[in-house]
């Protein structure tokens, strides 16, 4: 029988999320909705999440991640890690099943979380069979950045016309003043009624009536993102929040270094008592997730990582068609004195270019990247791999005079160069290499020519002469 998630205050532990932030009601909208309506809330979280998180589910395997949790506190506490707090004696990856997850948001921000019950795991067998299910209905979406008229209680929103019809239910444009009613649900099952006009000139799409009350009431600011999603009904959307700050403010009851202190003494009890330890994770405060499935971290610890390896990243959270590139400059321990050995952002990398536009982590785990697909040796095989052998094509290193390089690298100056930047799609090297030898192929057929060209030359000139002589 699994233990009622939702603690009082009073009897909270360390990790339950009335500690972590500030308290609030905390709701689970998708108890009262239908299955398709609750698949579709569940579409809008993940959404708001963003678009490369994966929630473990319910009877999975997973490792968790002691580092990666005291690096949520940190963001969330706003201070910096206590290096004098004992590791209690916790290996820096533990082995759990996941016996519950609750996809949740806090009702005066929107803001979204999910919180885990877990349960430690004997370790037998090889992983688990679970696999996560995608949506059964695909339901088209869009986001719209917030300008600051937008955000305004004076106005209307403004709409980006591609997005607009392919997710909204379609208006008479031929009218000059088209217009229809919609129901927007968010997160916490709260109804909007807003009114979607095409007027103006140039013609815009717009929702004005209704929005001013929403825009209040959600405090939404110049930089948020609203995200629309098409409902099951004519008329119905569901509408999500991304901040672009943070509302939620830490508690004043704890200190983070009492926070952290928590975070391990629940993990070390239930480790040695086999007993559930809950655990709650903000996806938009973490750079990377530190409740990853076995198979995730199995398959990535395969590779083996080593400096001067090239690699992609796996997904670009705000455009899944775009992918960013970088190089890893070493392979070593973020905390070796409490943490030796552990996987945990363990890759320092040089990007090409700093992904997601405000996050360039310079650290990195294995699990968030691939290798480039000429760039991959596997830890199984015994037998070393001359990459120059499986390697058609060798990676072209220019000097960027525009690439900023990790402040903090204390290694040789070769490490400063940044390789030719590469955006747009798998494997752009490849491509570039193939363009770079295209252009010698191509030289040495001018080259060619040019000679052909010459010897003919001569024989002309020859035969010109003979017919003057003659």
């Amino acid at each position: 029988m699994v233990p009622e998630l939702c603690t009082p205050l009073s009897s909270a532990c360390y990790s339950s999320p009335e500690i972590i932030l500030a308290p609030f009601m905390l709701i689970t909208t998708s108890v009262f909705l239908g299955n398709d309506h609750a698949d579709l809330w569940n579409q809008l979280w993940h959404e708001c999440a963003g678009l490369t998180v994966k929630v473990p589910q319910i009877g999975e395997r997973v490792f968790y991640f002691p580092q990666g949790h005291h690096e949520q506190i940190e963001a969330c506490m706003e201070d910096e890690d206590d290096i004098t707090i004992h590791n209690y004696d916790l290996p820096p990856k533990i082995l759990f099943k996941v016996v519950n997850v609750e996809l949740k948001a806090y009702p005066d921000s929107d803001e979204v979380y999910a919180k885990f019950l877990l349960l430690p795991d004997n370790g037998e067998g090889d992983g688990s069979t679970v696999r996560s299910v995608p949506q059964k209905i695909p339901a088209s979406s869009f986001r719209k950045i917030l300008s600051v008229s937008d955000a305004s209680t004076h106005g209307g929103c403004v709409l980006p016309k591609l997005g607009v019809e392919k997710t909204f239910p379609p208006l008479d444009a031929s009218q000059d003043q088209a217009s229809q009613p919609l129901v927007a649900k968010d997160l916490h099952g709260a109804e909007w009624g807003f009114q979607h006009v095409y007027r103006g000139s140039p013609k815009r799409h717009m929702l004005v009536n209704g929005w001013n009350k929403f825009a209040s009431a959600k405090r939404l600011k110049a930089g948020d993102t609203c995200i629309f999603m098409r409902g099951l009904e004519r008329n119905e959307i569901y509408i999500g929040i991304q901040r672009a700050v943070s509302m939620q403010k830490a508690s004043k009851d704890l200190t983070g270094s009492a926070m952290r202190r928590g975070v391990l003494v629940d993990a070390s009890v239930s480790m040695t008592t086999k007993t559930y330890f809950t655990v709650i994770y903000h996806p938009r405060m973490c750079c990377s997730a530190f409740i990853v499935p076995y198979h995730v971290v199995m398959e990535a610890l395969s590779v083996n990582y080593s400096a001067g390896m090239r690699f992609e990243t796996l997904d670009d959270p705000e455009d899944m068609s775009r992918k960013f590139y970088g190089i890893i400059t070493a392979n070593e321990d973020v905390d070796p004195a409490r943490w030796p050995n552990s996987e945990w952002r363990c890759l320092k990398v040089q990007w090409d270019v700093a992904p997601f536009s405000h996050l360039a982590p310079r650290r990195v785990c294995p699990w968030d990247i691939q290798p480039r697909a000429l760039d991959v040796p596997h830890m199984p095989s015994s037998i070393s791999v001359n990459r120059k052998r499986s390697m058609p094509f060798e990676p072209v290193i220019r000097s960027n005079p525009l690439s900023r390089t990790n402040e903090n690298n204390q290694s040789d100056g070769s490490l400063s160069l940044a390789l030719t930047l590469s955006v747009g799609g798998i494997g752009g090297s490849s491509r570039q290499n193939e363009t770079n030898l295209a252009e010698d192929v191509k030289v040495g057929e001018d080259k060619s020519v040019n000679r052909t060209m010459v010897s003919n030359k001569s024989k002309g000139k020859e035969v010109c002469g003979g017919n003057q002589n003659a």
